[in-house]
């Protein structure tokens, strides 16, 4: 009983504080957004977190956008992280994470700001976004590619790193676009 109490406590403490990965019987809570993860397990949460945040705003835009190129890119990201993120939930098991899912702070706080526009500037805002949200992923990627012992997460980190390197280079052409 005592044990049972223990981990219902915990749940209710992981569903209050929003995106938090539990090993074991230590929990793991996502790093800031502007810091960088320092352990594998981290990595895997922050990533899964980004994950959810690119779908929460891509769904968000394929539904509010003007052009018909952003709307195409916001259901290409849909589409994209959810698949990712399935891949990454592969991984979080396979370290023994339990994800608690939510877009984090930072991405309620962008939906927010994303939401009080419309038209043309929607457009320019959600690709400015992409844009600035793709570096840094990709900078992420890249680095635990290289950090990683497991070959095959490596590989699939460099993958990864790879798709998010031609999405970058789509939403940077896309955003160009916009400006004019």
């Amino acid at each position: 009983m005592k044990l049972f109490k223990k981990a219902v406590a915990s749940l209710a403490v992981a569903l209050l504080v929003g995106p938090v990965a539990l090993a074991q019987e230590k929990a793991i809570e996502k790093k800031p957004a502007d810091q960088e993860p320092t352990t594998v397990q981290e990595f895997v949460a922050k990533a899964i977190s980004c994950d959810i945040a690119e779908v929460k705003l891509s769904e968000y835009a394929f539904k509010n956008a003007e052009d018909k190129d952003v709307k195409e890119f916001a259901r290409k990201m849909v589409d994209a992280h959810n698949s990712h993120r399935e891949k990454m939930m592969e991984r979080a098991k396979d370290l023994k994470l339990a994800i608690v899912g939510g877009a984090g702070r930072e991405a309620q706080e962008k939906l927010l700001a994303l939401s009080r526009l419309k038209g043309k500037e929607f457009d320019r805002e959600y690709m400015r976004t992409m844009v600035e949200n793709h570096e840094k992923a990709l900078t992420m990627y890249q680095t635990w590619a290289r950090k990683v012992d497991n070959k095959e997460f490596g590989d699939f980190l460099n993958q990864t790193a790879s798709t998010v390197k031609e999405h970058l280079e789509e939403a940077r052409k896309l955003a160009d676009r916009l400006k004019g």
